[in-house]
């Protein structure tokens, strides 16, 4: 009784702070537009669930997998009763895939006017010392499906995002920012990976590239924010720990799973309170908001922005550069 009464008191305590829309704001969507990547499972499907929920015009899942995005299209159809949802296919870990995806959009007349790109998906890859996985384009996967295909996505869609005059981008990013590192120098993020541990690496603890990543995302965020026009603007966000398809690829042991198990139960999100995070991002009222800003729980997340602070101005700059050159590169444009 006393270790259960201490569990719920310390699930109370982590819990506190979260945000939960669905009881604060009942923003309509009615006549808005909104693209999702990774909008299949996990964070992107309770986003896509609540986008439909509050009468968005069109809600675009963009995956890899056909069949898995038509399925949780009739899923959200049969939870929300609308049938405003529909699958796009998008393979982040191919430029070209993300360039016919884009030149789709801005072929169809519904999408003309996007209000808001909210990108979600991601991958999670232990750390393997025998194997370094790459995209189709040789790129080390989370540099290339993270961030790479997110930064032309956005920038590519801008002249529809902008139609919209309230346009808005939000990058899901991670806590695990601050432990994110880029050698410009070195450059080696681009096709390898660094190693947090390097005597020892572990499938359960958090791979380095994946932690870059994430701090690329915020980067983005913020030096988009200064060349987009004021109509369309950039958001990061931290959804938090949140139980959901990212950690697929983490292989732990039955023992390891037993003692974590009740750990997790007191301080993990479900997708769907998670997915608050995104929402918020895209829904609350813009004036409340700042540009380029990493927000976790409805409020900046002032530590980690001081981290992408002591970067200066120089290296998300150079890093923004970097990236398009390589978007050129290997697409040819």
């Amino acid at each position: 009784v006393i270790l259960g009464a201490s569990a719920y008191l310390l699930r109370r305590r982590v819990s506190k702070k979260w945000i939960d829309l669905r009881k604060t704001n009942k923003t309509d969507l009615s006549g808005k537009t909104f693209i999702i990547t990774g909008g299949n499972t996990g964070l992107g499907y309770e986003v896509a669930k609540d986008f439909s929920r509050r009468n968005a015009r069109n809600v675009a899942i963009a995956c890899r997998d056909d069949e898995k995005g038509r399925e949780a299209v009739r899923s959200i159809v049969r939870a929300t009763g609308k049938d405003n949802v529909e699958c796009l296919n998008l393979d982040l870990a191919s430029l070209a895939s993300v360039k016919d995806f884009i030149n789709k959009v801005r072929s169809e007349a519904k999408y003309s006017s996007v209000h808001g790109l909210v990108c979600n998906a991601g991958v999670w890859i232990p750390e393997d010392e025998k194997k370094i996985h790459r995209t189709k384009d040789g790129l080390e996967m989370h540099f290339g499906v993270n961030h790479l295909s997110h930064l032309l996505l956005s920038t590519g869609l801008t002249e529809q995002l902008s139609a919209s005059g309230d346009g808005r981008i939000v990058f899901v990013s991670s806590s695990l920012m601050k432990s994110g590192q880029i050698d410009m120098e070195d450059r080696g993020f681009v096709r390898d990976v660094r190693k947090i541990n390097e005597e020892k690496s572990s499938s359960f603890g958090p791979p380095a590239a994946y932690c870059d990543s994430k701090l690329m995302n915020v980067l983005t965020c913020k030096h988009l924010s200064t060349l987009l026009p004021p109509s369309v603007t950039t958001y990061a966000v931290c959804p938090g720990f949140c139980r959901s398809s990212l950690g697929r690829n983490v292989q732990t042991r039955f023992y390891q799973r037993l003692l974590l198990a009740p750990v997790m139960l007191m301080i993990q999100r479900s997708s769907q309170l998670g997915a608050q995070n995104i929402i918020f991002a895209a829904i609350e009222d813009k004036d409340r908001l700042k540009n380029g800003t990493l927000y976790k729980d409805g409020e900046v997340a002032e530590e980690h922005m001081d981290y992408v602070a002591s970067f200066g101005d120089d290296l998300p700059r150079q890093f923004f550069e970097l990236s398009e050159g390589l978007i050129r590169e290997i697409l040819g444009d």
